[in-house]
């Protein structure tokens, strides 16, 4: 595992004593950072003259358990970059495709928090995508949200009122971006905004990837009377990014036991009530 090494620092310092077939796949992801966030496991193979379970021994040596995982890793890390001008945000795909079960449970256990509220808005991700399928057996309620996918789920149980905020479409992560999203937000009440992060740290708060998303999602935050926050164990101990909002804003947290015992103690002592699934079991930290 190379939890504390930066990745693109720790793919550099193993590169020399990495197999030749490994050390191609590094050289690759080291010389075209982008490229390598962007193509296909096939495109990448192909282009290498390497095989998928090479790759997929390359991702684990980095302590990742497949490329999707690894991929979000090596985004993050090359945002950090001092001399990054831009940014490689990684696939909705690999999102999608990274520690499925664990943010179905979370999606689920969060369900019941939201009994008494009328009106919720809803961000976009995966994980909220699982939220809004879960929403079967509530009673009927006013959404907004900025997802495509999570308007989808929330209008196939049909008890649902559900709207869309304004904005253009990012077809990468399939939701609504731009200044229309915090007008369509402003002057507006919610009950609670149930929402992901691609980051969270007791210290730093909430953050995201892109600038734009972090004050769109800062919007909504302030747009609700409360704030629970839905996020696997793999958004723990990451490079901060574009900040969204301060943990005081933050009323619950829902998350699962994955070795981040001590970032959750951190979260607890900044007033955060957190719900902790661990395998079939949960625990209430407050």
């Amino acid at each position: 595992m190379v939890s504390d090494r930066d990745l693109l620092s720790a793919i550099r310092e193993d590169l020399p004593r990495l197999t030749p077939k490994l050390r191609a796949i590094g050289a690759a992801a080291l010389d075209d950072t982008e490229r390598f966030i962007r193509n296909t496991s096939r495109e990448i193979c192909t282009e290498l003259g390497t095989s998928e379970p090479t790759l997929l021994r390359f991702c684990q040596h980095f302590g990742h358990s497949g490329l999707s995982d690894f991929r979000i890793d090596l985004a993050l890390s090359l945002a950090r970059q001092p001399s990054r001008n831009g940014l490689v945000e990684p696939l909705g795909s690999d999102r999608r495709a990274v520690n499925l079960d664990a943010k179905r449970a979370i999606a689920r256990r969060a369900v019941p928090l939201i009994e008494g509220d009328s009106t919720i808005l809803i961000d976009n991700g995966s994980t909220a995508e699982f939220f809004a399928a879960s929403l079967a057996d509530v009673a009927p309620l006013t959404i907004m949200t900025t997802g495509l996918i999570v308007a989808q789920n929330a209008m196939t149980h049909g008890q649902h009122t559900v709207m869309m905020t304004g904005g253009r479409i990012r077809p990468n992560q399939m939701c609504l971006t731009g200044g229309l999203v915090e007008q369509s937000v402003s002057g507006l009440r919610f009950d609670t905004f149930v929402m992901g992060a691609d980051s969270i740290d007791a210290g730093l708060g909430l953050s995201t990837f892109r600038e734009d998303e972090a004050r769109q999602t800062r919007a909504m935050v302030e747009a609700a009377s409360r704030v629970v926050v839905l996020a696997d164990g793999t958004k723990f101990s990451k490079p901060a990014l574009h900040k969204i909002c301060d943990l005081d804003r933050v009323s619950i947290l829902v998350t699962e036991r994955a070795g981040n015992e001590d970032a959750l103690d951190a979260i607890r002592a900044r007033g955060v009530e957190v719900i902790l699934l661990e395998g079939h079991r949960q625990e209430i930290l407050t």
